[in-house]
């Protein structure tokens, strides 16, 4: 499952995505630093999470419950 998350000037819900990644226990493959533009690899168990960062979009790649649950983590968060 793909899924759109913010603009990439969002950077309020680029951390809110972040958050809701370390929720879910998703490590990151490689050298941690701030989500940059390019393609971040994350790991949680055997599934593989993509976050694609262009100068105009965040989105969101992988297995659909986990995106899924990802999703519902940012929503909570807005809720607050």
């Amino acid at each position: 499952m793909r899924a759109d998350i913010c603009a990439s000037d969002d950077y309020d819900t680029r951390e809110r995505l972040l958050a809701a990644l370390a929720a879910v226990g998703a490590a990151r493959e490689g050298e941690w630093d701030a989500l940059g533009v390019g393609l971040h690899r994350f790991r949680v168990g055997a599934d593989a999470l993509s976050v694609f960062i262009d100068a105009w979009a965040v989105d969101l790649e992988g297995p659909d419950q986990l995106v899924r649950q990802v999703l519902q983590l940012i929503s909570d968060d807005l809720r607050g």
